[in-house]
């Protein structure tokens, strides 16, 4: 008796999972961009529906979005989803998308980006600096190191053409590190 309702508990709570990744579909699939099938990577919505959802593919992308009252919260310049794509676990390309899951452009961003492309030209380097960042999780004060040319960024505009620069643009490696784990939201 006692195994029947650890199975009932465990069916509960699989079909519980099951109808909340559910609940967010709707959403998801007005991203054409975003590969299915998919699964929540990571969920924090409270009681009063307020709150974000990533999902996560095999195509190495993350789609996120958040919620307000169990509705589609737009952030800063009507940017309501990003993508990220990530290879090898390091973060590639993130798209912004506004509710109908158009590719938005923002001038509130640097260059009024919809699209942002991350090469990192010095591996070994930045992987010397990600190990720093990475055991102080985070907490440390790092000189700006975008001059070293370490990781490189490109632009895109909302029809997915190259956003013209002067010169190459740089960042440094603690502002990729918090993109690469997601730490802001537009």
């Amino acid at each position: 008796m006692k195994s029947f309702f650890s199975l009932l508990g465990l069916l509960l709570c699989i079909s519980s999972f099951a109808q909340s990744a559910d609940n967010y579909r709707v959403y998801i699939d007005q991203i054409k961009q975003f590969s299915k099938p998919s699964r929540i990577l990571n969920k924090n919505i409270d009681a009063h529906g307020d709150g974000y959802v990533e999902f996560t593919n095999a195509k190495n992308q993350i789609l996120r979005f958040r919620l307000h009252n169990n509705k589609l919260q737009q952030g800063s310049c009507s940017i309501a989803f990003e993508i990220y794509y990530y290879e090898k676990n390091f973060l590639k390309r993130i798209e912004s998308f506004d509710k109908n899951g158009n590719l938005i452009g923002c001038l509130l961003k640097l260059n009024g980006e919809a699209i942002t492309e991350y090469t990192i030209e010095k591996p070994d380097l930045y992987l010397k600096k990600k190990k720093l960042i990475d055991d102080a999780e985070g907490n440390i004060s790092m000189k700006d190191d975008s001059s070293e040319k370490i990781i490189r960024v490109r632009y895109f505009n909302a029809n997915n053409i190259p956003i013209v620069q002067p010169k190459p643009t740089y960042i440094s490696s603690k502002t990729y590190w918090e993109f690469n784990i997601r730490m802001s939201w537009p």
